[in-house]
């Protein structure tokens, strides 16, 4: 059974979907690293992704069983609850729609309570 995970702040948890298969990786755009894990990167932005004040970061290990999901800042280092400052609305949204992404691809799957 795979790991569940909740982004800094979300009141959600996911979980690896059990129909996750290598080509849809491929297809919402995980790269795989030089160990063989699968990583995905997403700036989270208002207007252009190079001035995005955060990022989504995911990361799957090559035996699909391991999931990780955060919301860090522009240089990756800092977690960043994106939740508690309502002008981020927007930053969330698109969040959201990452996430329905993922879901439709059968990558992930919520995890209900």
């Amino acid at each position: 059974m795979a790991n569940t995970v909740v982004i800094n702040g979300d009141k959600r948890k996911f979980t690896l979907s059990p129909d996750i298969k290598l080509y849809a990786l491929i297809d919402a755009g995980f790269m795989k690293t030089a160990k063989g894990n699968f990583n995905y990167e997403h700036p989270l932005y208002n207007d252009s992704p190079y001035n995005a004040p955060t990022k989504l970061k995911i990361t799957i290990n090559k035996e699909l069983s391991h999931l990780t999901m955060v919301v860090t800042d522009r240089n990756g280092l800092q977690k960043v609850n994106i939740f508690k400052n309502k002008q981020l609305a927007p930053t969330v949204d698109l969040l959201n729609y990452i996430l329905k992404d993922l879901e439709e691809h059968k990558i992930i799957v919520p995890v209900k309570d």
